[in-house]
């Protein structure tokens, strides 16, 4: 059973949007000791029932494996922690220990005091409380957490005694609405109140408001980290049982270029693209390439899909998955993201053309229909007691395609559904059919390929769940006793490779990833997934078309298999949207192809290039003990723009209605002081919230306030990972959300400390448009000038559009960017 983990001190932290003064005696509730009346477990799931229909008793004891990191305290913060490559479980397990504390304190910390519930269904037990924070992840809740309601006379300014412990199990981040089951307060409920209904009962219907008043706090849920850290033990056991020798453990986990060598890539299938008969007719030849790359090869290394903002990441993975089940007819493909909704994309995608039969959308128990679109619930699996749920085994083997997310990738591993286990099984039962057999049995495994998208948004351990369901290590022949140029057949005439699993990463390493809550955990790297982690390995990064080495308007060979791919052709941006990004975090390799509207605004300062940076100099405030900050005058510039823009929106091609914009802050403070005065002004259809809230979206416009504009706070803000400064990911995400006009609103001089925002500001100087209050005083270089711009430049002084007193000068600094380009690329 999963446990909660309980922090032994409460602290007050608030909710609510003005500073407000909380009595001590309702800070006294939260002191005095409750008797809460105990949650049922959760039941294990699936049930031992389930594997002990296929598996014999013998194989589940050997494959049963017990987490460890609530077993003792997480080392104290100043330990020292194990290389990587040297314990691979001990590694992660001390960054998981601190990573799991750190949340849970996080939690416990924040009370909301004198708030009601509402019933969601009297049947189930099931209430609501309005938590306006979930919007902005504070407090960072997830599935089945508890939350602890301790009851509050108002009247007597006193506690009654009565707590009462509940467990998450829905979010409603939009509404600000966390629904929770707890059995105890319905019978509580029941027991207190005047009986009106007919059998003296009394009456209550969905969405009445319970009268009593209560505290509420939380704690952690410690399900996630348990199954992360069994699948981190379960690789850290394949890396060490393979006596010297590089198994496909190491091969995945630290590919090196010598694995390229040693096992040379198998075509499956003629991988003749031409005469590829594709299901999406409207693919590049990046996105080509990478299908058939992972269709027609058997790659020994990971195949990393390298995509940026707008190229048309998950586009591709679905036109794999399509290529796959088309070139081998026994695959079976296990395809995850890190999040939910993005794995609901994927099914939402391949549903067009797969049939139920094919695929299976495999949920948790936990999760509610009211989360899932309507579309994918033919896909589902749901039990005879109407929840989702692990279809019986002989079923679930049928599915050509099972999607889910990583976590719930444990439902697989917890049922013995994993490649090591099927494998066992069948030889276990080969050699209870022929014991005398002299020739091996080769098992093959059930699946084929592991397919993770959106890679870059999940920790490592957390893609090494779906990986354990995948890993299985096929008979390999001795690799030294091999004449030159033979890699070896197992002894029924299999490749190795042709047996080996399939490994695909698709995502972005220069967007934000996984969010880590623990400073130490951060410091060890714990927020840079796997997918970054191996495209700094040199196989990766020192290849001749690593994306670090090629530039704009690079041929991709589509001819030579290599194990990876870049997508540089972008369909969201408009070109100046995009020349900045591109520069910056891209080196020079994206192309401009979006097909968008037009915005006209008079307000522009360069009608040719759709971005505008308005400087300013107004101080920011904070609330919780410098938690979080809010900044009054960049609330009312956006508060301007956005009315300026709305007042000329039928000039835009289409007109630009109000929900099409959005608004991005570094701090919840922000994002809810702007939403209040928006609303004000009448534009509540504006959508506004933090940069992780528009990872994956985009907007016709976007309106970027950075909030931060006095310098010694920054050191702080660097060692926590938030706002905008020294947090190159967060900002690449940031100013790549817009389609048709970018608006940053900040304090140049400020943000010019950072490297990347030099460049940026750099490149809004160079262009005309940057207005403010106060010179900026920026030392103007040739750094990160893309070939892009510098085609776009020498258009507007060809068509008069620039200013003769200073286009000699950017002449001689685009020559030397585009010198500085070539240097670079050739050391």
């Amino acid at each position: 059973m999963y446990g909660s983990v309980p922090v032994s001190a409460i602290f007050h932290s608030r909710l609510s949007q003005a500073e407000t003064y909380i009595p001590q005696w309702l800070k006294n509730i939260q002191k005095q000791p409750q008797s809460f009346a105990p949650l049922p477990a959760i039941p294990v799931y699936p049930p031992s029932s389930y594997h002990k229909h296929f598996l014999p008793t013998c194989l589940i004891e050997k494959f049963s494996k017990s987490s460890t990191i609530l077993s003792k305290p997480p080392p104290p913060e100043d330990a020292c922690v194990v290389p990587i490559h040297e314990n691979y479980h001990g590694h992660w397990l001390t960054l998981q220990s601190w990573e799991l504390r750190k949340v849970a304190e996080d939690k416990i910390k924040i009370v909301l005091w004198k708030i009601k519930a509402s019933i969601s269904n009297w049947e189930k037990a099931e209430f609501s409380i309005f938590v306006p924070g979930i919007r902005e992840n504070y407090p960072r809740l997830e599935i089945g957490d508890i939350v602890h309601l301790k009851e509050v006379l108002i009247e007597w300014e006193a506690g009654s005694g009565m707590a009462f412990e509940g467990r998450v199990v829905l979010l409603r981040k939009r509404e600000g609405y966390v629904h929770f089951n707890c059995l105890a307060l319905k019978e509580y409920i029941l027991r207190s109140l005047s009986p009106t209904g007919p059998q003296g009962e009394p009456v209550f219907g969905d969405g009445s408001d319970v009268p009593n008043v209560f505290n509420a706090s939380f704690l952690a849920n410690a399900g996630p980290a348990v199954a992360m850290d069994i699948a981190t033990q379960t690789l850290h056991s394949w890396l060490d049982s393979s006596n010297g020798k590089r198994t496909l453990a190491h091969r995945w986990l630290f590919p090196d270029l010598e694995d390229l060598q040693t096992y040379h890539p198998v075509p499956s299938s003629p991988p003749n693209m031409s005469e590829t008969v594709w299901v999406d007719n409207g693919l590049n030849l990046e996105q080509r390439v990478a299908a058939s790359s992972v269709a027609c090869y058997q790659s020994p290394v990971p195949f990393l899909i390298n995509g940026p903002p707008g190229t048309g990441k998950t586009r591709t993975i679905v036109e794999t998955v399509h290529q796959i089940l088309r070139n081998h007819s026994e695959a079976h493909i296990l395809l995850c993201a890190p999040s939910n909704p993005a794995t609901d994309t994927l099914v939402l995608r391949l549903g067009s053309v797969l049939q139920p039969r094919d695929m299976l959308r495999l949920n948790d128990p936990n999760r509610t229909f009211a989360e899932i679109p309507d579309s994918i619930n033919q896909f589902c699996y749901i039990d005879e007691d109407g929840r989702f749920a692990l279809p019986p085994w002989k079923s679930l083997m049928k599915y050509r395609v099972v999607v889910t997310s990583c976590l719930d990738a444990s439902m697989l591993v917890a049922g013995y559904c994993t490649n090591a286990a099927l494998c066992a099984l069948e030889e276990h039962a080969m050699r209870s059919i022929h014991p005398h057999r002299r020739i091996p049995h080769q098992t093959v495994p059930h699946w084929t390929h592991l397919l993770i998208d959106e890679a870059a948004q999940g920790s490592e351990p957390e893609l090494c769940i779906p990986i354990s369901v995948v890993y299985a290590q096929p008979s390999e022949p001795d690799v030294e006793e091999l004449p030159d140029g033979d890699h070896g057949l197992s002894p029924l005439g299999y490749h190795p490779l042709s047996i080996t699993p399939q490994l695909v990463l698709c995502g972005d390493p220069n967007q934000l990833g996984p969010i880590i809550s623990s400073n130490e955990a951060r410091k060890h790297d714990l927020d840079i997934s796997l997918l970054e982690r191996l495209f700094e390995r040199s196989l990766y990064s020192e290849h001749p078309e690593a994306r670090a080495k090629i530039g704009y308007g690079h041929q991709v060979n589509g001819t030579t298999f290599k194990p990876f791919v870049n997508l540089v052709k972008n369909y969201r941006s408009h070109p100046a949207i995009l020349m900045p990004s591109s520069a910056m975090f891209y080196n020079d390799t994206l192309e401009p192809y979006a097909t968008n509207g037009y915005i006209s605004w008079a307000d522009l300062p360069n009608p040719t290039l759709p971005l505008k940076f308005i400087g300013s100099v107004s101080k920011e405030d904070s609330i919780d003990e410098k938690a979080t900050w809010y900044n009054l005058g960049e609330i009312q510039c956006v508060v301007d723009v956005v009315s300026s823009l709305m007042a000329q929106a039928n000039q835009s091609t289409p007109p630009l209605r109000a929900d099409e914009i959005g608004v991005m802050a570094p701090w919840r403070e922000q994002v809810w002081k702007l939403r209040q005065r928006l609303r004000r002004a009448g534009w509540s259809r504006v959508d506004v919230g933090c940069v992780e809230d528009f990872q994956g979206r985009e907007k016709r416009v976007i309106i970027i306030t950075c909030v931060r504009s006095t310098p010694k706070y920054l050191n702080d803000d660097k060692k926590r990972g938030i706002g905008l400064v020294f947090e190159r990911k967060r900002m690449n995400v940031a100013i790549t959300r817009a389609k048709e006009l970018l608006v940053v609103i900040g304090n140049g001089n400020l943000l010019c400390r950072d490297p990347y925002w030099k460049g940026f500001l750099q490149f809004a100087l160079r262009n005309k448009l940057y207005v403010g209050p106060s010179e900026l005083k920026i030392e103007m270089n040739a750094d990160w000038i893309s070939r892009l711009e510098s085609q776009i430049i020498q258009v507007q002084e060809e068509n008069g559009f620039a200013d003769g007193d200073d286009s000699e000068d950017r002449g001689a600094m685009m020559v030397a960017g585009g010198i500085a380009r070539e240097v670079l690329r050739d050391i």
